[in-house]
């Protein structure tokens, strides 16, 4: 309503009426506001809930890694020594070949076994790629799920829009209605401004 208009307007008898039209409108545009407001904090809670579960999934898979680095670091540390041991048991026993070419074996086996244990590190390394290309998918999914929030938003918007044109023509209605009872002219009344 503007301020200045309404000293100037004569007062009118109370006679136990009910509230004028645009009340009960702006009543009902309120609660449907604060509805899907609580609607949109939900689906947020939501989003933040499925996000947190991620990176607590990502975070786990993370510690796997680094304990099996860790593993593999230490693995290699023993292969490291274990083949200085052997070089150095080749050097003081050149002179017995048999048990060189046994402990060269032994050498060999475990690095077999440093083979296999990277192979196993990239199938491990393969396996957080897959986990990270879902979590992806799922911050997709999140953004699509914004853009159709965003859509509904709009179609509420344009409701509310028709819902004030038709409060207007009430208005407007409720108006010549009293030009036609009453023969005093009545200043138009105030027309709420639409939503932004």
């Amino acid at each position: 309503m503007e301020p200045e208009l309404e000293p100037m307007l004569p007062p009118e008898p109370s006679t136990g009426a009910p509230a004028p039209l645009w009340v009960w409108a702006l009543v009902v545009a309120l609660g449907g506001i604060s509805v899907y407001s609580a609607y949109t904090a939900l689906s947020s809670r939501q989003l933040y809930m499925e996000a947190e579960r991620v990176r607590t999934d990502m975070t786990q898979q993370r510690d796997r890694l680094k304990a099996n680095v860790s593993d593999l670091t230490r693995q290699v540390e023993q292969a490291n020594r274990s083949r200085n041991e052997v070089e150095n048991a080749l050097k003081q026993s050149r002179a017995n070949t048999e048990s060189a070419s046994a402990q060269i074996a032994d050498l060999q086996k475990q690095v077999a076994d440093l083979q296999q244990q990277t192979a196993d590190l990239e199938r491990t390394r393969a396996d957080l790629e897959r986990a990270r290309d879902v979590a992806q998918a799922e911050a997709k999914a999140a953004h699509d799920n914004k853009d159709s929030t965003g859509k509904e938003m709009a179609a509420l918007k344009a409701q509310l829009a028709s819902t004030q044109k038709k409060l207007n023509q009430a208005l407007a209605d409720l108006k010549r209605e009293r030009e036609q009872v009453s023969p005093v002219p009545m200043p138009p009344p105030a027309v709420a401004p639409p939503p932004q």
